[in-house]
């Protein structure tokens, strides 16, 4: 590729040279023209001239071979050789005829006739010309070389620019940390050395004036004959006037064309250096550790690197400094362009709107915010969520200025449109301006939450901590500033690297100085939490000591750590399954303990008085239980919906076995007051309309037609007093198998078409009802659906220890303690409480009542109404392991329907009875699930254990 363009240049070379020659010889041609109108002889001398320009062609391709300045120089002598002679006057007539051969005697004049000009002044008018001639010569023979140059500096910009795209592409490809990234910064570092002086040159040429030729004027010009009024000029001096004007213009276009050739020669090494700036910096985060630090260290590597950073900024600096004059030269010619000029007022215009929005809202924010407030006040009525709207009220009337100027500027940005908003200047100034609006948004909210303490414990350090908050906002914004500058002027580059690294520097007495601010009150908050031990009685004994400073540094030390563990537990703790680890492991840490006492499967005889506020069977009057019914309110406001218009009402309540269902059935029947409640009991299973029908016919006592269909006994309902029904266990209308839903599509009618006069409150297990959901999409009939959850941590500890302690018991730990000698045995206890609570909590998977049956069989009387608390067991799960298939299948058969009988299980099943059966009995004798009159549930001591299998067995779902 190299050699091609060689040889095409040296072929430009030669066509340059004999164009050179040819315009050399025909110079000639104007000046013996004039001398045929009648003017003072030009012609060039016979013997220098006519040798050279015969010889031109000749000369201009010898000088092909040596380049284009011999062959302009060729030109040049061509030309400058008539030049010589018509500006040679001789010493006899002073007058240039002389080398011609003309007459040096003027002619003998005939009487009357006029008299000739004057002798001196042919001589200046063919001086003149002369000069005229001179410069015309040279203002081509500089337009020719400046082609020639602009075609040599072409060549040479294509190949460079190759090889910095090259550069750059190896750049974006080199692997980190590699050499190759090192020895391809050194290349660039090269290039962009011996790329430097041509830009000084390229920005020195903007700066000086063109060198053009021109037709300077006699400092004390004769009068020429002719120049009187009505008296005509001779042909030498119009032709004179003529070649100076032309003279002039050409001198003004070609100074127009090095101005514009200087300025596309300075943007184009700009846009070079530019390019191999970027790749420097992109290299820089590619480099090797070793020599990453060596080139942002303050060795010599650095230093280059510095050194190059600066003088980028210095050739920016003196560019956009000159190139003022052509930027308003550039825009005035962008607003003749109507396209342009369109675009231009679009982008003024959304400018302008953002700003007229955000001075409206500037002057009437806080009266939004009021309005916005009263709104939702009105909307809202529970008083969790107004406490939270006033909240978010008083937060956004504190920080409406600093959020309204953040978002002004964002929409200011976005309003100038792309093109502008990467302008460098622009980026830069939008840049310095969002962290100054971020500083100020961040001190804003820092008031309104120390303003906001002021009635607190510690508000009288508010002021001291918000002083401190200020300093720190100040320093980060210092750092934040001469960040993006660096980053704007030179990229993220050694300045960049420079600035962070001071920035943590820096850092270091910004903390000492807030540590002697805060040095009295670490001191006293450190003793407050910890007033013992060798650290405490060195602070009291040094608070009043100059070195005293480094102990209250230690001492703040030790309240990080502290504060720091609190809140990495608190937020392990936010995750469940964090929980159950540490379930597991202080249950491992109690069994591994010597003398760990593990209380007896069996429960110990405790007071009746006890066991009446644990019951674990449902509690029938509310008050008597824990205030633990998630979802209550919900039926509280659809029941005062259906009293109080003809709307229908339906409430479906989900919940595992054990999750308090009929607790929350009896807590919603004590919410209806006097609205008359009917409970109706399911205790057996339903499978036909008939059978559905007649049992809740007989339990409505409703007359006998009504009990022949679904839509009778519906239609009967609808003529009755308005009542509330309470229906438990609906799992028992359908079963898993084929042709089993006539009972459940009958409730359904029933229920559709007697809301408006009735409200169905129904209870309905957990696995029956994800089984209902997978066959039939859900029970869309009920308006409202609250599922329990298994209950939190907190809640199920409230409900064991609160409730013990609310019967006059006290409790004792102490076979549970790990740590006998702990310096607070108080507060050691309170932590053991919580950890067994915790695996309470995580052996019962949420449920309320298994987690009672087990409190219960920890506990054992230890004197006058105090108890000890001892490590639970729980039944062992290697006893399922050794179940057959099918009686896994039973069992999960059990679960999928809360409770089963023998037939029930054959049909769902598809096995024949009398295995069913067996598999029933093997699991009645292992006490895994019960038999009450036939029909089977999992037992409560089996519970967990049973659904940690089967969901190992992946027979049930999660």
């Amino acid at each position: 590729m190299r050699r091609r363009d060689k040889i095409g240049s040296a072929g430009f070379r030669v066509r340059a040279a004999l164009a050179a020659a040819l315009l050399a010889v025909a110079v000639g041609l104007p000046a013996a023209g004039a001398a045929e109108d009648g003017g003072a002889p030009a012609a060039v001398a016979p013997g220098r001239g006519a040798a050279a320009a015969d010889a031109g062609p000749d000369v201009a391709v010898g000088a092909a071979d040596a380049g284009p300045d011999a062959a302009v120089g060729a030109a040049d002598g061509d030309r400058g050789a008539p030049a010589a002679g018509d500006a040679t006057a001789t010493p006899a007539g002073g007058s240039a005829a002389a080398d011609t051969g003309a007459p040096a005697a003027p002619e003998p004049q005939v009487a009357g006739s006029p008299a000739p000009a004057p002798a001196p002044e042919e001589a200046r008018l063919a001086e003149e010309l002369a000069r005229a001639e001179q410069v015309q010569r040279e203002q081509a023979s500089l337009r020719l070389r400046e082609e020639l140059a602009a075609r040599q500096r072409g060549l040479d910009a294509r190949e460079r620019r190759a090889r910095i795209e090259e550069l750059g592409r190896e750049a974006r490809e080199v692997e980190h940390g590699g050499e190759a990234a090192d020895a391809l910064l050194q290349r660039v570092m090269a290039e962009l050395q011996s790329l430097r002086p041509e830009v000084d040159a390229a920005l020195r040429e903007l700066t000086a004036a063109p060198a053009v030729p021109r037709l300077e004027a006699q400092r004390e010009p004769s009068p020429v004959a002719g120049d009187a009024p009505g008296v005509a000029q001779p042909p030498e001096a119009q032709r004179l006037a003529a070649l100076r004007r032309a003279l002039s213009d050409e001198a003004d276009a070609l100074e127009v064309e090095a101005r514009r050739a200087a300025r596309e020669r300075a943007e184009e090494a700009l846009d070079a250096e530019e390019a191999l700036d970027g790749a420097r910096e992109l290299l820089l985060a590619r480099l090797s550790d070793a020599r990453r630090e060596e080139a942002l260290g303050v060795d010599r590597e650095g230093m280059d690197q510095l050194r190059t950073e600066l003088w980028h900024i210095a050739a920016r600096a003196r560019w956009h400094g000159l190139r003022r004059d052509s930027a308003l030269d550039d825009a005035r010619a962008a607003l003749r362009d109507p396209f342009y000029t369109a675009a231009a007022i679009a982008r003024g215009g959304l400018l302008l709107a953002v700003l007229l929005a955000a001075l409206l809202l500037a002057r009437r924010r806080q009266r939004l915010l009021d309005g916005a407030q009263a709104a939702l006040g009105r909307v809202l009525r529970r008083p969790r969520w107004l406490r939270g709207v006033g909240r978010a009220h008083a937060a956004l009337s504190a920080v409406s200025g600093e959020l309204l100027f953040l978002a002004a500027l964002v929409g200011v940005h976005a309003a100038l449109g792309p093109t502008a908003a990467r302008a460098r200047g622009i980026e830069l100034g939008y840049s310095l301006l969002l962290w100054y609006a971020l500083y100020r948004l961040a001190l804003a909210a820092a008031r309104h939450l120390v303003a906001s303490r002021e009635a607190s414990p510690g508000a009288a350090v508010g002021a001291k901590l918000l002083r401190s908050l200020q300093t720190v906002a100040r320093y980060a914004l210092a750092v934040q500033l001469l960040l993006a500058l660096a980053e704007g002027l030179a990229g993220r580059g050694y300045l960049h690297h420079t600035v962070g690294r001071a920035a943590w520097l820096g850092a270091i007495p910004l903390a000492l100085l807030l540590m002697r601010r805060w040095r009295d009150d670490i001191c006293e908050a450190y003793l407050r939490v910890q007033g013992a031990g060798p650290l405490a009685e060195a602070v009291r004994a040094t608070r009043r000591r100059w070195y005293g400073f480094f102990v209250a540094i230690v001492a703040f030390v030790a309240l990080a750590l502290a504060a720091l563990s609190r809140t990495a537990r608190r937020f392990l703790l936010g995750f469940e399954s964090s929980h159950r680890v540490l379930a597991f492991l202080f249950r491992r840490r109690i069994e591994r303990r010597k003398g760990a006492v593990v209380a007896a499967e069996a429960p110990s005889a405790l007071p009746e008085e006890l066991l009446a506020c644990l019951p674990e069977q449902p509690i029938e009057d509310p008050a008597r239980g824990l205030d633990h019914y998630p979802g209550l309110d919900r039926f509280d406001e659809l029941l005062a919906t259906w009293r109080d218009s003809a709307q229908g009402g339906s409430l479906l309540l989900v919940g595992g076995a054990g999750s308090g269902k009929t607790s929350w059935l009896r807590a919603a029947e004590h919410k209806a007051g006097e609205i008359p409640c009917q409970r109706i009991a399911l205790g057996q299973r339903l499978l036909t309309e008939g059978d559905v029908v007649a049992v809740l016919g007989a339990a409505l006592d409703a007359p006998r037609g009504a009990r022949e269909g679904a839509g009778a006994l519906a239609a009967w309902l609808r003529s009755q007093p308005r009542r509330l029904f309470v229906v438990d266990d609906l799992e028992h209308l359908f079963l898993r198998g084929l042709d089993t839903w006539g009972a459940w599509e009958a409730f359904l009618e029933i229920v559709e078409h007697s809301t408006p006069r009735m409200f169905w409150l129904c209870a309905l297990a957990e696995h029956p009802y994800r089984y209902l959901v997978f066959a039939r999409g859900g029970a869309v009939v009920f308006r409202t659906i609250v599922q329990l959850a298994p209950w939190p941590e907190p809640k199920l500890g409230e409900l064991l220890g609160g409730r013990v302690r609310a019967s006059g018991f006290a409790l004792s730990f102490d076979d549970l303690l790990l740590d006998e000698e702990a310096a607070d045995q108080q507060a050691y206890a309170s932590a053991t409480e919580r950890d067994y609570n915790r695996l309470i909590w995580d052996y019962a998977q949420g449920s309320p009542r298994v987690a009672l049956h087990y409190w219960l069989r920890s506990l054992s009387p230890a004197g006058d109404r105090r108890l000890r608390v001892q490590l639970f067991r729980g039944p062992s799960g290697d006893d399922l392991e050794e179940l057959g298939e099918l009686e896994r299948f039973v069992l999960a058969s059990v679960v999928w329907h809360d409770s089963l009988t023998t037939e029930e299980a054959s049909i769902s099943l598809g096995f024949p009875r009398l295995p069913c059966e067996n598999a029933l009995s093997r699991l009645v004798d292992l006490g895994v699930v019960d038999d009450l009159g036939g029909r089977h549930r999992v037992t409560t001591r089996w519970q967990s254990a049973v659904t940690t299998f089967l969901l190992r067995k992946h027979l049930i779902q999660p």
